[in-house]
């Protein structure tokens, strides 16, 4: 009963220790879960705050060049009221239009194939404008144009007809330099530290570009996947990594022609406003796998400790610190029948029920403890066995008889020397035998051993051999 009781404790600690493993798993597993949960609702919020700046930068160029437009038609209407577009009071009207640092020409397109610029000078563009295309497609913005003075410099043209008796008597029009836009105006967004490009669809050729970048046209990129998309006018969020930097792009069309604008930013600077929360985020999970791990460690000691303390209480003898019959029947299935040359000692304390009946229980048991001391001195802890209340069995491998009645000789003097007796019996294995023999003889010898010594002090032996041993 004792020994289900005791394996039923070690299948506890054991079920107990795995249940705790379990369990900070799971508590590991979810605070992993929501961390990455946590990160991907910040990603989401920050690609829905890039969305959000994109289309700020959209308005903030549509409104440019409507606000432009709407210029360029104000001095339209003014031009269509005078008698001859060649005339000085009409160069004049030309002088006041407000020129920015983004607006580098304003002239005027004649059906000749000649400019009026914003002097009064007037140039040849039959290589560059031509008055009839420009005036079928009514208000427009164009793609990119050589300027008339340089014609490796690009602008971007808006133009805005002059109609004057239902009739286009001339184009009107503002010039734009694609790279002064990007070198003076900066989007307000992330503090002016992202990128964008604006890209004419129709063409692939990007109009606008901040920053230095030898990509001109959507057949040069390198992700023609993306290139695609926006040829497609899609909207749309990706990241991408470039050398060591990881970035975020956002693109979507805009109302501007058939233009789409691309806006590039840093991973840090899109996450800089929420960085701190991601630092602590990794410093909470940080903290909380070191904790788990710090107490798993200590789990797996203490059960360690316990499973250890427990197999000891299962198989060590409590009073005497030898091992208990637990070990002994283990260490008999063990051996089997592998018996040659293996010795057997049976021993019985005597007269331990006269010294419980005279001097108590105490004495009885300190008789046990010193009888078991002195045979682990002799025998070794590891080859003695408390089988019952006085009763002993040890082991020897290959050892012979003189060994034995040598050792169990130094036994009895030690022990008498304390006032204590024992009766030993011994067998040793040949090729004939079994360990159940060899046992039980050695126990019919003990027996015998102690039949003489009661016999000697006039006493009755008070147990019988049993019949057989298990």
């Amino acid at each position: 009963m004792k020994k289900t009781s005791e394996k039923q404790d070690l299948s506890y600690q054991r079920h107990s220790f795995w249940a705790t493993v379990l369990l900070i798993l799971s508590i590991g597993i979810l605070l992993i879960s929501y961390t990455i949960q946590t990160n991907s609702f910040i990603k989401n919020q920050c690609h829905k705050e890039l969305s959000a700046s994109t289309e700020r930068i959209i308005k903030d160029l549509e409104s440019y060049f409507y606000t432009d437009r709407v210029s360029l038609r104000t001095l339209s209407r003014i031009i269509a009221e005078t008698d001859n577009i060649n005339s000085e009071t009409m160069k004049r009207y030309l002088a006041i239009y407000d020129v920015s640092d983004l607006i580098s020409n304003v002239a005027i397109l004649t059906p000749e194939n000649t400019s009026i610029q914003l002097y009064g000078e007037t140039m040849d563009t039959s290589n560059i404008l031509d008055f009839e295309t420009e005036a079928q497609h009514g208000e427009h913005i164009s793609g990119l144009q050589s300027q008339l003075t340089d014609s490796e410099t690009m602008v971007i043209r808006s133009f805005v007809p002059i109609v004057k008796n239902n009739k286009t008597v001339g184009v009107l029009y503002a010039e734009i330099i694609p790279a002064t836009v990007s070198h003076t105006w900066k989007p307000n967004i992330y503090n002016g530290t992202c990128d964008f490009c604006v890209i004419n669809r129709t063409t692939g050729n990007f109009l606008l570009t901040s920053g230095e970048r030898n990509i001109k046209n959507l057949s040069d990129f390198q992700s023609q996947e993306l290139a695609e998309k926006l040829r497609n006018g899609e909207t749309g969020f990706e990241e991408i990594q470039r050398d060591d930097e990881k970035l975020f792009i956002s693109y979507m069309p805009m109302e501007i022609e058939n233009w789409e604008i691309l806006v590039v930013v840093k991973k840090e600077v899109v996450f800089a406003n929420v960085q701190e929360i991601q630092n602590s985020m990794i410093l909470f999970l940080g903290g909380a796998g070191i904790l788990l791990l710090v107490y798993l460690m200590w789990m797996l000691y203490a059960n360690a400790c316990s499973i250890e303390n427990a197999e000891k209480i299962a198989n060590i003898d409590m009073l005497t610190g030898l091992q208990n019959r637990n070990c002994y029947e283990n260490y008999c299935k063990q051996i089997k029948n592998q018996v040659e040359n293996l010795a057997c000692i049976y021993i019985d304390a005597n007269g331990l029920h006269e010294i419980n009946n005279t001097k108590g229980h105490l004495a009885g048991d300190q008789m046990l403890r010193y009888i078991a001391d002195t045979l682990k001195v002799q025998f070794g802890e590891n080859t003695v066995y408390r089988i019952g209340g006085d009763e002993f069995v040890v082991f020897q491998e290959n050892s012979n008889i003189t060994q034995i009645e040598t050792t169990l000789q130094n036994i009895h003097s030690e022990i008498e020397r304390n006032a204590y007796h024992i009766s030993a019996g011994h067998c040793i294995g040949t090729k004939n035998s079994n360990l159940k023999q060899i046992i039980k003889t050695a126990e019919i010898n003990m027996y015998e051993a102690k039949r003489r010594y009661y016999e000697k002090m006039g006493k009755q032996i008070r147990n019988k051999p049993k019949e057989e041993h298990s």
